[in-house]
């Protein structure tokens, strides 16, 4: 079977990771752009839920080109956490910039308004089985309707893809939470930095590794994302991923226009939701928005 996206993987060589051995083995790299408070709660929530048995090596962030400048509040952190600037416009790019800087040879991206729990990094080691990216869980932080609905309808989870019966592989990599092995993640270029947006660079970046070698899911890996409030956020955020999908169907000549479809749980508000996504997402891959 063929991914949700259409995208058949070429694979011109077959490239295994090394094992991860221990959470030392991992930097975590964190793009922002005005959220100060975001990077704020993922501190403090990181090392309230986190031991020194298994902290990583470094927390990486980068400020790219907020205003008022991102601060790190406190200097009495039990690993390295560094603040970078990075002056490139894009995630893409701030990751890039992250990596670039990084001590490890895994690296897991989150982002600014995520917020860890326990098994963030432990959750990884139960699957290892030498692919060069993984996919985590993201899981809903608010308990509202449309927080609830996004969870439900598992915006933030890779669809699933059986090449073999039984065996499902993520179509991509998501950016809220994912792991990815440096030298695949080098070999490949790292992010395309010409997408400027919060949108597709990271099914990009897992659409390259999938060329070279096997995206395994990693369920046990959860962060809790925060989606914002009320439909300003729900608009904006899907009409920049209607712009993204035209962006990757560019790129690999798919069609990634957007589809009607049902709600996966089907309550009246769920529905009404799905239209209202459904619709953004059309405005944003139709007309696109200011990179």
């Amino acid at each position: 079977m063929i991914s949700r996206l259409g995208f058949k993987p070429t694979k011109k060589q077959i490239i295994k990771s090394d094992f991860l051995q221990k959470t030392k083995d991992i930097t975590i790299v964190i793009p922002v752009k005005d959220n100060q408070k975001g990077i704020d709660l993922f501190l403090t929530e990181f090392f309230t839920t986190h031991s020194a048995n298994n902290f990583p090596k470094e927390i990486i962030i980068v400020d790219n080109n907020s205003t008022p400048k991102i601060e790190i509040r406190r200097n009495d952190f039990p690993i390295p956490v560094r603040l970078l600037t990075c002056s490139k416009i894009g995630p893409a790019s701030a990751r890039n910039f992250g990596v670039q800087h990084s001590q490890t040879d895994w690296i897991l991206f989150t982002d600014s308004d995520c917020v860890p729990t326990s098994n963030l990094l432990t959750g990884y080691f139960k699957v290892q089985n030498g692919s060069v990216g993984y996919a985590g869980n993201i899981k809903a932080l608010g308990q509202d309707i449309i927080s609830k609905y996004y969870e439900q309808q598992e915006i933030l989870v890779p669809p699933k893809v059986y090449e073999r019966p039984n065996e499902p592989r993520p179509d991509f990599l998501i950016t809220a939470n994912c792991l990815v092995w440096r030298p695949a993640f080098d070999k490949v270029g790292g992010f395309n930095e010409t997408i400027k947006i919060a949108g597709g660079e990271d099914i990009d970046l897992g659409f390259k590794l999938l060329n070279i070698g096997q995206l395994t899911y990693a369920f046990d890996s959860i962060t809790k994302h925060n989606f914002g409030v009320g439909l300003r956020d729900f608009k904006e955020r899907f009409v920049r991923y209607g712009y993204g999908n035209k962006i990757i169907s560019k790129l690999y000549g798919l069609d990634l226009k957007p589809k009607t479809f049902s709600p996966n749980k089907r309550t009246p508000i769920n529905f009404i939701l799905a239209f209202m996504q459904y619709v953004w997402l059309t405005a944003g891959y139709k007309n696109g928005i200011t990179q």
